[in-house]
């Protein structure tokens, strides 16, 4: 007998009697991703989609046994917090030994659907003795202003959310998303850290059967940090499922309905190296509004094996063999002898109706009439892509992560690559190899793209990537350290054609 192991989520929050939100909602939502939901109860609510009765408190003795219980077989890493109905189970919960060393998500459900307007402070106080306990605060619009009011900030109201996000992370909170669906902008997400921060958005659907979305976005969050992906990773993962699951609602009535997430392909199929299309897309994720606005064209010939070399000479020996698209990657000239070197390696590959990248120098590239840029995620920040695109220029982009790709497939660039595959000695990676699996995954969610594979690929790896669909795979060190670099470069463009 084959018995699978499922990681597992604690989800401490209330029950609704109609099953839309809280505890329900974060056991179905969880279910996409194979994540086993425990639960601790915080409240049982009296409430139905037209009217909010009253909130029963869970006693303090009865909370601490469910605590005390879970903790025996503690086997969570990652707990979310929804409903906290007053300060007394939110200090019971900080100081309990179950909240140690975990990966704790907070959606702060300050009121009922049902209920209206934020009207408790005593759940406002609880929620601020929670704050500098958390990784990742995920309130909505409302409640993040009402949070920033209960602190105490003037003109909480009028400020954006990025500005909010900042007061939030000087309050302790490691990781902000703050959902826009109930503000009156269009509707954009935020996600903020001291590392970095990002909008996403997906389009806006009509069908109000939205009821327990929030609570299902910080559960989808919660899962995929305990599948190991880094929260930037994982409110990505977490949008791009809440996606599908707008698109397939359900209906208990005219007015009550949510998402039939038992409907949804499971998160694990997009993960399994099955061939099979997806029915996922990703979302749009950018750092400026204007990103969403590129549109690169695409290369013009097919691209196949793709060489990246440092100088101009490696061009002239490597495409006469028939190559159709190279990078020049310099990292040791600068002033006059880079540009010259740019010149001549540009003067060859039109010579021989080469597509060639240039690496990060943009600038250069435009002045000097490359085909196309090839930029790092690091650079997009500083490039002008404006500039780039005008100048008619192709562009390729380097992804290695759920965010990394949402980003570049939102900037719509001529290609993306993805890396590193297999581990490489060319250049330091923070990044873990992904290897095919990787590649499917994004073979899936990229099919309106050209792919480049990049990373450690060389011998029997070359077969193994290029049956994972990719229209082109990266070369450095097993071409140009080969003993017979022009062999080698052959035997890869007839393997390739193959």
């Amino acid at each position: 007998m084959n018995i699978s192991q499922k990681p597992a989520v604690l989800s401490i929050s209330a029950h609704d009697p109609l099953g839309m939100s809280g505890v329900a909602m974060d056991q179905r939502a969880l279910s996409v991703l194979d994540i086993h939901c425990a639960s601790c109860i915080t409240a049982n609510t009296a409430q139905n989609q037209f009217d909010f009765f009253r909130v029963n408190a869970t006693s303090l003795e009865v909370f601490k046994n469910q605590l005390d219980a879970l903790h025996q077989q503690d086997i969570f890493s990652v707990i979310k917090i929804g409903f906290m109905p007053n300060l007394e189970l939110a200090k019971c919960l900080i100081e309990h030994e179950i909240f140690q060393d975990k990966a704790i998500i907070y959606d702060p459900v300050l009121a009922m659907s049902s209920e209206g307007e934020v009207s408790d402070d005593e759940r406002l106080a609880a929620a601020l003795l929670l704050l500098p306990k958390v990784t990742m605060l995920t309130p909505n619009f409302i409640e993040a202003t009402a949070l920033l009011h209960f602190l105490g900030v003037k003109n909480c109201h009028s400020i954006s959310p990025l500005q909010m996000g900042e007061i939030f992370l000087q309050k302790g909170v490691q990781h902000i998303y703050i959902k826009g669906g109930h503000s009156e902008a269009p509707t954009q997400d935020l996600y903020l850290s001291n590392e970095r921060y990002f909008y996403l958005n997906h389009e806006r659907f009509g069908h109000g059967m939205n009821r327990g979305t929030g609570c299902a976005m910080a559960s989808l969050i919660a899962g995929a940090h305990a599948l190991h992906y880094n929260f930037a990773d994982a409110a990505v993962i977490a949008k791009t499922i809440m996606h599908q699951g707008w698109q397939q609602p359900y209906a208990l009535d005219d007015a009550t309905g949510g998402f039939n997430f038992d409907q949804i392909e499971r998160f694990s199929v997009l993960l399994s190296k099955e061939e099979s299309a997806t029915s996922y897309s990703l979302p749009n994720l950018y750092r400026e509004v204007v990103e969403q606005d590129f549109d690169f064209p695409r290369c013009e010939s097919e691209l196949g094996v793709y060489p990246i070399v440092d100088r101009a000479v490696w061009l002239q020996r490597l495409l006469p063999l028939g190559v159709k698209i190279a990078q020049l990657r310099i990292k040791d000239l600068s002033g006059d002898a880079l540009k010259t070197e740019i010149k001549n390696a540009v003067a060859i590959a039109e010579r021989y109706a080469c597509q060639l990248f240039i690496n990060d120098f943009w600038q250069l590239a435009i002045e000097c009439g490359a085909y196309g840029v090839h930029l790092g995620q690091e650079d997009i920040d500083d490039a002008d892509l404006r500039a780039i695109q005008d100048a008619g220029l192709r562009l390729g982009l380097s992804s290695h992560c759920f965010y990394e790709v949402t980003r570049a497939k939102t900037i719509q660039p001529s290609y993306i690559a993805f890396g590193p595959v297999y581990a490489t000695q060319t250049k330091e990676m923070p990044w873990t190899p992904q290897g095919a699996k990787g590649l499917n995954i994004w073979r899936k969610l990229l099919q309106d793209f050209p792919m480049v594979a990049i990373g450690g690929i060389h011998d029997e790896r070359f077969e193994h990537v290029k049956a994972m669909g990719v229209d082109s795979i990266a070369m450095v060190s097993a071409i140009i350290q080969a003993g017979d670099p022009e062999a080698e470069c052959e035997s890869y463009l007839s393997r390739w054609r193959q």
